[in-house]
């Protein structure tokens, strides 16, 4: 509690809040905690979906934007290997450009 006490508010109040909900899970009948866990588990599965789904964007983004520079570069007359070391494209798809 000394531990507790020293915590800034917002802090306490988010252990607070937290023990709170774990009291509430707690407090449930053996049917409403498979209900929770199941809905816990579709919103992890979802959210979790949604954040490779993200980051698999910024994947492709950064893909599309390293093709891009390397356009504008051999464009420039820049040698296979310094496109190569700038984009870190491939050899192959650089000549695919």
């Amino acid at each position: 509690m000394d531990t507790l006490s020293r915590l800034p508010w917002a802090a306490q109040n988010a252990v607070f809040k937290r023990l709170e909900e774990i009291a509430e899970v707690s407090a449930m009948t053996k049917d409403e905690r498979i209900k929770y866990d199941h809905a816990l588990k579709v919103y992890r599965d979802t959210l979790n979906t949604y954040n490779g789904a993200v980051q698999q964007g910024r994947a492709e983004g950064e893909y599309e934007k390293a093709l891009a520079i390397a356009r504008n570069l051999k464009t420039m007359g820049l040698s296979l290997t310094d496109i190569e070391k700038a984009t870190g494209l491939t050899e192959e798809a650089i000549n695919q450009l």
